[in-house]
C-alpha cells in the first residue's frame, strides 16, 4: 500500500468552486512544489505573499507575485508551478 502524499499548503474550501490555499516555506520543500497541470481552467488572486515567491509556466520564465495586484489565468491542462519564497503565501482560487 502507498502512502498519500502530503499536499504542501493547507486547503480552505469557500464553495464547490472557490478555495483557498496557503503556503508556508517552513513546512514545504522546494521539491515538494511540483510541476502539474489541473483538469479545470483556474483564476488564481494572490491574497498575500512575502518575498520570493513566484509563479512559473511551462517554457517562460518564472514571474513573481505580488500581494493584491498579481491575478494568473490557469488553462485546463496547462503545465505550471510555485516556486518557494519566504514567508508565507496565500492564494484565493476560482475553478471555472
Amino acid at each position: 500500500m502507498v502512502a498519500a502524499m502530503k499536499k504542501p499548503y493547507e486547503h480552505f474550501q469557500i464553495d464547490t468552486h472557490k478555495f483557498l490555499r496557503t503556503f508556508r516555506a517552513n513546512d514545504i520543500n522546494d521539491k515538494d512544489l511540483i510541476w502539474h497541470r489541473d483538469k479545470s481552467e483556474r483564476l488564481i488572486y494572490v491574497i498575500h505573499v512575502d518575498p520570493g515567491w513566484s509563479f512559473q509556466r511551462d517554457n517562460k520564465l518564472p514571474q513573481e507575485m505580488v500581494s493584491n495586484k498579481t491575478v494568473i489565468r490557469i488553462e485546463a491542462g496547462e503545465y505550471h508551478r510555485i516556486i518557494k519564497g519566504d514567508g508565507v503565501c496565500i492564494l484565493y482560487i476560482e475553478e471555472k
